[in-house]
């Protein structure tokens, strides 16, 4: 099976004591950083080669002075390398300030922001933090899609004619067999129904599946997910692993170009138990 560094903002990035892969919380442990004591926000597992990250910092003052409108730097631990400091920033007199900075590639297990010196015995202040967004890269298999599991264009027995996606079986010898094709005739020329391609899926906690679809021909494909229990959540990118909608779906249509590679992702959601699904795609034309 084949693999591809992917490149993605991670989806879940919440705040969480026990559950998520990339959720966080903060550290039991002080450290030491441009001589300031600081409890750093720690990931409850490393981040795989962090490109990128936007999260949201407050700043609260709790001593006699005040550490606002001063110079702070921002560290990120990197794994089996320690801390390193990424950039330096004005924390305005509100104390409120979103970093949103590249990172370099780094796996890190922890992020910190203090004063770039030390302000003094007298200074204190408390740190609130929110995570927006962490952009990964990881090596994922590319999972193949199947055909001929699912028919679209099946006229089932209702009044009126309505194009649906479903599963057709014909009894052969005795058994019944799932059809592979469905043939139509149009003006005396058997034509095949339009093939779905589709995929099933069964896991037991937060993942990433990732799938490679390539269009036969022009068109507008629906892409959806027929969920049997839990949650898998769409994503849709493109093949330099940009984001074409803008969070994830269960239901969507795109027009999507002969021959390009399109990667879909079936993420189980943070939250959800055990999880059962068939990803589906079809041209709707």
């Amino acid at each position: 099976m084949a693999t591809v560094n992917f490149t993605y903002d991670y989806p879940y990035t919440y705040y969480s004591e026990e559950k998520g892969r990339f959720a966080w919380q903060w550290s039991e442990s002080r450290v030491t950083l441009n001589g300031c004591y600081t409890y750093p926000v720690q990931f409850n597992s490393s981040v795989p080669k962090c490109s990128h990250i936007n999260f949201d910092l407050e700043i609260e003052n709790t001593g006699s002075g005040t550490v606002l409108g001063r110079s702070w730097d921002f560290f990120v631990y990197r794994d089996g390398y320690g801390w390193y400091e990424v950039m330096t920033f004005t924390l305005p007199d509100d104390g409120k300030y979103t970093i949103d900075t590249d990172i370099g590639n780094y796996n890190i297990s922890r992020i910190a922001c203090v004063p770039s010196s030390n302000p003094g015995s007298s200074r204190t202040w408390t740190n609130g933090c929110s995570i927006n967004s962490i952009t990964i890269t990881e090596t994922l298999e590319v999972n193949e899609l199947s055909a001929g599991v699912f028919q679209y264009g099946v006229f089932t027995n209702r009044s009126g004619v309505k194009k649906d996606l479903t599963e057709v079986y014909v009894n052969i010898g005795g058994s019944l067999v799932r059809s592979t094709d469905i043939l139509v005739n149009i003006d005396d020329t058997l034509v095949s129904l339009a093939p779905v391609h589709s995929a099933h899926l069964t896991t037991e906690s937060e993942t990433v599946y990732l799938y490679k679809f390539i269009p036969p021909s022009d068109g507008t494909y629906k892409i959806k997910v027929k969920r049997l229990s839990g949650d898998h959540e769409i994503r849709l990118y493109d093949s330099t692993f940009t984001q074409l909608y803008d969070g994830y779906f269960y239901d969507r249509s795109f027009s999507l170009t002969e021959g390009s590679v399109y990667y879909i992702t079936l993420t189980h959601y943070l939250h959800a138990d055990k999880s059962e699904s068939y990803l589906q795609i079809y041209n709707e034309e």
